[in-house]
């Protein structure tokens, strides 16, 4: 992209390409711990939607909630020795939520990814959002029963008592998606949501304070 059609795109853009003074910074959620481990799927095409829409594979967040992940992945250190947090999505300029949503709108698909055009968005775009797995000591990704990012009721958290008793999950992979759970919702204190066993929030209250953003991922220092 030459520099006028990129400051042209910039200028037109509905969001703040930049963090409004007074709110909380997005920080490199990389440099905080060393356990962390980072698999951006969205910066590849091996995601649901099927495209690249990331330009480059990064981990930010506001700096609260990017502070909360420190808090979780502590917690797995003294609990669950060698378990470690991978991060597969964070901070999501509207920009990339709109390439996801033209790529599954009309399809059965769209049901998963939130509306840019809504008043809400995506709660990402907030940087208020992340999505998560756990590895072992090696880097290894643990089976949570369904992959990252499946698309149907096996992934749901609603659900686990119901497959667990027709023996569609089991009782380990269960269980490792309460130790998820726990660390970041008991520990760190971001909330889940029912349909996706990988995805929090930040608390209502919190994601209030920030805007919803388009600010690059190459900007973020």
């Amino acid at each position: 992209m030459s520099a006028s059609v990129l400051i042209i795109a910039l200028l037109s853009a509905p969001f703040p390409t930049e963090v409004p003074e007074g709110e909380e910074p997005l920080v490199a959620v990389e440099a905080l711990h060393t356990s962390f481990r980072f698999d951006i799927r969205y910066a590849t095409k091996d995601n649901f939607a099927g495209v690249a829409a990331y330009p480059i594979a990064r981990c930010v967040l506001r700096r609260s909630v990017a502070e909360r992940m420190v808090r979780a992945q502590r917690w797995l250190d003294e609990k669950h020795p060698g378990l470690r947090l991978v991060f597969k999505d964070c901070y999501r300029p509207d920009r990339v939520q709109r390439i996801l949503w033209n790529a599954v709108k009309g399809t059965p698909k769209q049901r998963y990814v939130a509306n840019p055009d809504t008043g809400t968005g995506s709660i990402h775009s907030y940087g208020a959002a992340v999505d998560l797995t756990l590895a072992d000591a090696e880097g290894k990704e643990l089976d949570m029963g369904t992959p990252y990012d499946h698309l149907g009721e096996l992934a749901e958290p609603r659900h686990e008592e119901r497959f667990l008793r027709e023996r569609k999950l089991s009782s380990a992979e269960v269980e490792r998606r309460r130790i998820l759970r726990r660390a970041l919702v008991e520990i760190a204190g971001m909330k889940p949501i029912p349909n996706e066993w990988w995805h929090f929030n930040a608390p209502d209250a919190l994601r209030k304070k920030y805007s919803r953003l388009d600010v690059p991922l190459e900007a973020v220092p």
